[in-house]
């Protein structure tokens, strides 16, 4: 899936900026799933560029969900085991996520996301379970933002969830939340945000959400 040449670019962009260990975790259906098999493919691929990242693949019915808070098949954690951090995505981290993809197995591996430290300071405070849900489509230029920023929050505290949704993968989940633009940002299964907000708008209504009754 990936050519010599890219393939080439990344094995030198991680061996320069991957500072810890990284695992790629897949959760596919338990039957046969054409996009789980493109997506496990991809991910293997991925994982042969660096030895600071490792692959694991998973039923839907493992246990291992549960850790993750995984509810759909396809899903690709990016997992930081020594924060206990993570970044999921529900779909095929394509087009314009592939950079979003590898943004996020760098921040893993660092630790924590690049970002300013009283934004870091604000994501890191938050103190109750979040779960954070970006719909997209793959030809959206606009929603790599959204997701990374969404990302930002779960990669610097272990209390958030956060996922890219690809709603041409998951249509019933997208209408159950009335999605008709993207991106959209649903927070706790409640609060909607719609557009790329800045991150810092985001983070002030993730922390407002606990606040409402």
């Amino acid at each position: 899936m990936l050519d010599e040449e890219l393939k080439k670019q990344l094995s030198n962009k991680f061996s320069s900026e991957l500072k810890g260990n990284v695992k790629l975790i897949l959760f596919g259906q338990d039957n046969d799933c054409t996009f789980c098999r493109e997506l496990e493919d991809f991910t293997k691929e991925v994982s042969t560029l660096s030895d600071k990242l490792s692959h694991e693949s998973h039923p839907l019915s493992s246990p291992e969900r549960a850790k993750h808070g995984v509810e759909r098949a396809p899903s690709l954690v990016v997992y930081s085991e020594e924060n206990d951090t993570s970044a999921t995505f529900c779909g095929v981290p394509g087009n314009h996520f592939f950079r979003t993809f590898i943004e996020d197995i760098i921040d893993a591996s660092r630790g924590s996301p690049r970002i300013s430290g009283d934004l870091l300071e604000k994501a890191k405070s938050i103190d109750f379970p979040v779960k954070l849900m970006v719909f997209v489509s793959q030809s959206c230029p606009y929603c790599p933002p959204a997701v990374k920023a969404a990302h930002d929050i779960s990669l610097a505290n272990p209390l958030v969830k956060a996922e890219m949704v690809d709603t041409s993968l998951f249509r019933q989940l997208a209408q159950r939340f009335m999605v008709m633009g993207v991106p959209r940002t649903i927070i706790n299964n409640k609060s909607q945000v719609a557009g790329a907000q800045p991150l810092s708008e985001l983070l002030s209504q993730v922390l407002s959400v606990n606040e409402k009754p």
